[in-house]
């Protein structure tokens, strides 16, 4: 009996000690709120285990001791963050586009300055073409924006429909002021050339061309040439217009030869003009030139069609030399190929020194304006006629 007491006692105080011992495993339950030190005190989950069962049998389950809970969390978290900063840098986007369509829509009601300016404070000449070229830039950020992903497929659809919808307006105010400022000035006058004639050059041939009296008296560093032109028939218009100097025949040319696109040459380096003239129909065109990095343009009816650099940089045109209306030259003022003849009319045809801006040139097509070239100003005094070259009274802005 006394062993059986002694038994029963040394259980209960073995069972009394494990329990003792066990009390520090759980500190969460003797602790709560912001007071309990997680770095002194690890933080540890208990989970009851009957007595006579293998603890191997029960696995950890709390928080952080595996399981795909806590790693779906986070990978749902990263993607909440990721798709709060796409949103926030599609809004920037859409609101950057639609300040700028509030401005052209402005100016197309007549609402706006005369001037519009970028985001740099830069100076953009508000005609027309200028506001096209800025529609063509707001189409392709619109595009952009559409390509990129988003999984709030309601709140981008809305925007970006609101985007388009604008567009489309500006499109079809831009295509009432085209309309309107067509050929017509600010007054809504058409402004007449002071020297109105065309000279035309029937047929090719060896003989036929104009000479222009006045010549550079000093090297220049840029040039603008413009002119009205309509094409004759037949495959390439020719050359409407050379200038020579001693030692070089192709110092500065236009030439359309056979059928080869439109050609600049300058000191006998060529550049392709992508110009669409041979629809027997009156255009102008402008080409300008610079020096500094061989800059040119051209431009057609007074919209850009092409630019480049690289074309004779750093070579000056140089003086003394003779300006030839529809002939190539291959000697100073002479040596003319049939083969290379201008075919066609041409009309107001200037030179300047200088590299004239687009709102000038534009001008100048929409005869809104009319400059007269410091180096060549179309007259019938200065251009003197050889071979039976035709000229009639002709203005092109009536």
């Amino acid at each position: 009996m006394r062993n059986s007491q002694s038994l029963h006692l040394s259980t209960s105080l073995i069972r009394l000690v494990f329990f003792i011992l066990s009390l520090p495993l759980c500190p969460a339950s003797a602790t709560s709120g912001s007071d309990h030190n997680y770095v002194t005190h690890p933080r540890f989950v208990c989970t009851p285990i009957p007595v006579d069962a293998d603890p191997a049998c029960f696995p950890p389950t709390g928080p952080g001791m595996g399981g795909s809970g806590p790693t779906t969390i986070l990978h749902l978290r990263e993607s909440l963050v990721q798709q709060k900063e796409t949103i926030l840098d599609q809004r920037e986007t859409i609101r950057e586009l639609t300040a700028k369509l509030t401005l052209c829509e402005g100016f197309g009601q007549g609402a706006a300055s005369p001037h519009m300016y970028t985001d740099t404070g830069r100076d953009i000449t508000s005609s027309p073409e200028q506001m096209e070229r800025m529609l063509q830039a707001l189409k392709k950020r619109l595009d952009n924006l559409q390509q990129k992903r988003n999984t709030s497929t309601s709140y981008s659809s809305s925007l970006t429909e609101l985007l388009q919808r604008n567009i489309n307006t500006l499109e079809q105010q831009l295509s009432v002021l085209n309309r309107k400022s067509s050929f017509t000035g600010s007054s809504g006058k058409k402004t007449k050339s002071p020297e109105a004639f065309q000279i035309g050059f029937p047929m090719r041939t060896n003989y036929m061309y104009g000479r222009v009296k006045t010549t550079l008296l000093h090297e220049i560093f840029a040039l603008t040439l413009c002119l009205w032109i309509k094409a004759g028939v037949g495959p390439g218009m020719g050359t409407p217009f050379s200038y020579s100097v001693p030692g070089q025949a192709n110092e500065l040319v236009l030439i359309e030869w056979g059928n080869n696109p439109m050609e600049l040459l300058i000191d006998d380096k060529a550049v392709t003009l992508p110009l669409s003239l041979s629809d027997g129909k009156w255009h102008h065109m402008c080409v300008t030139w610079s020096t500094r990095d061989g800059q040119w343009e051209v431009f057609q009816d007074g919209v850009q069609r092409g630019s480049g650099e690289n074309l004779s940089a750093w070579h000056p045109v140089r003086p003394g030399g003779v300006f030839i209306l529809g002939q190539e030259q291959d000697a100073l003022g002479g040596r003319f190929d049939a083969t290379q003849s201008f075919v066609g009319e041409i009309s107001d045809l200037n030179m300047w020194s200088h590299v004239l801006p687009a709102r000038d040139i534009y001008s100048l097509s929409s005869c809104s304006s009319h400059l007269n070239g410091d180096v060549i100003a179309w007259s019938e005094t200065e251009v003197e006629l050889h071979g039976g070259v035709t000229k009639y009274p002709f203005d092109p802005c009536s």
